[in-house]
């Protein structure tokens, strides 16, 4: 990433702002996409907006280290308002002088250099807060899908314990049960349908979650996309060897580079400049002129900037040791998270090819008992609740799936859910 990107960037957000979210290609009250969604956050996330203006900073910052020092205009007036032959100025001697100070040690290019990699590093932290960023937008946007399939699982349980319900009145009319089995049924009812209000509600809260990310209200109703679909699973020697190009790690990378560059200013700042003088001397006394030079700079006896150069020093040795700590630290992490992935799509196998069928089976003989009088109403219920809960477990497997992946995503900067 290079300056011009952010450059670019500016104009695009300039571009995105006056035309509004409809630049995007998003129509109010339709289904949002997750690349819309990622499109959005890019736009106008507050995080990231704030980078093109940092840039100009560290550009300015940049001008200002290669400068070079300015000469000095001196004017020096001797023998005046004396004594003797110093009365007044008829004696007087003007000096008129100019100096320049020579910086040695290439300081004005380590200055330059050093804000070189504050550019570079200002990159590696904007392409890590752009990764958590949009991990997070795509984390919401799950928990929003989440949300909505099980919205939709439990509109499903109510029309099938809807048509239970009905079934039951239909027997109950011709008395082969009794209305017991009715208000049973009709009570569970009524219970699912009241925990259809708290999935709306957790559904509507996380809508707005999503579109916090880039500060508007939510204009979409719905999501597209479907969590029972579930991404490759990467491999753990490709997540072993994302670790080495992990975005956080980079980052840290360019903060060593730069606190190298501090420890080498530091260490030129510690040389003694040069100061030249040059100028014309007039003695009014004998009507005569004449240049002068002169020459002068500190006697660094002891280096002044040891201090500075020590602290530099410990900087570059603490950054050092972060970057093994944190090489380490990823290396677990991801390790610990392919395991629960791996334990997830288990789950959602055993689930699809075990419970479900099992779970379905019971309920169709326990219906065909119930009509012919073998099964109570509560062996009913039970059953339905059985092939509900093994339906519920199996969404909430396939989310597992899709948490661990973003996670591993987030920590490797690899494109593990394609948008």
């Amino acid at each position: 990433m290079n300056i011009e990107f952010f450059r670019s960037v500016a104009a695009r957000l300039a571009v995105l702002c006056l035309g509004g979210l409809s630049a995007l290609g998003v129509q109010a009250n339709q289904p949002l996409s997750l690349a819309q969604a990622l499109e959005r956050t890019l736009a106008f996330n507050p995080t990231l907006s704030q980078y093109p203006y940092q840039l100009r900073e560290l550009e300015a910052q940049r001008l200002q280290a290669g400068l070079r020092p300015n000469p000095n205009l001196s004017i020096e007036l001797e023998n005046v308002l004396g004594s003797g032959q110093n009365q007044g100025i008829d004696n007087a001697d003007l000096t008129l002088s100019f100096s320049q100070l020579i910086e040695l040690g290439d300081k004005r290019q380590m200055r330059v250099n050093k804000q070189d990699h504050a550019l570079q590093q200002q990159n590696a932290q904007y392409e890590w807060d752009r990764l958590r960023v949009l991990a997070e937008t795509t984390k919401r946007f799950y928990q929003v899908l989440n949300w909505q399939q099980l919205r939709e699982w439990n509109r499903q349980r109510i029309q099938k314990i809807t048509e239970s319900l009905n079934i039951i009145r239909v027997r109950a009319a011709a008395g082969a049960v009794s209305d017991a089995d009715v208000s049973r049924m009709a009570y569970r009812l009524a219970e699912v349908e009241l925990e259809q209000q708290g999935f709306d509600s957790e559904f509507h809260n996380a809508r707005y979650q999503l579109s916090q990310q880039w500060l508007q209200s939510p204009d979409f109703d719905a999501l597209q996309g479907d969590i029972r679909v579930l991404p490759a699973s990467p491999s753990l020697l490709r997540l072993e060897q994302a670790v080495n190009d992990a975005p956080e790690l980079l980052l840290l990378q360019q903060q060593y580079a730069l606190e190298q560059t501090s420890l080498r200013l530091a260490q030129a700042n510690g040389k003694a400049d040069v100061t030249l003088d040059a100028g014309l001397r007039y003695s009014r006394s004998g009507s005569d002129g004449a240049l002068v030079f002169g020459l002068s700079m500190p006697l660094n006896l002891n280096n002044p900037n040891q201090g500075n150069i020590d602290a530099a020093r410990a900087r570059l040795d603490g950054v050092s040791f972060a970057q093994a700590q944190l090489r380490q630290a990823l290396r677990s992490q991801v390790k610990a998270l392919a395991h629960q992935e791996r334990r997830a799509r288990e789950r959602v196998s055993q689930l699809d090819r075990q419970l479900l069928p099992q779970a379905q089976k019971l309920l169709v003989s326990t219906r065909a008992g119930y009509q012919h009088g073998q099964i109570s109403v509560l062996q009913l219920l039970d059953a339905q609740e059985v092939l509900f809960n093994a339906q519920r477990q199996l969404i909430e497997a396939h989310f597992a799936v899709f948490d661990a992946l973003l996670n591993m995503q987030r920590l490797t900067g690899q494109p593990l859910i394609e948008a």
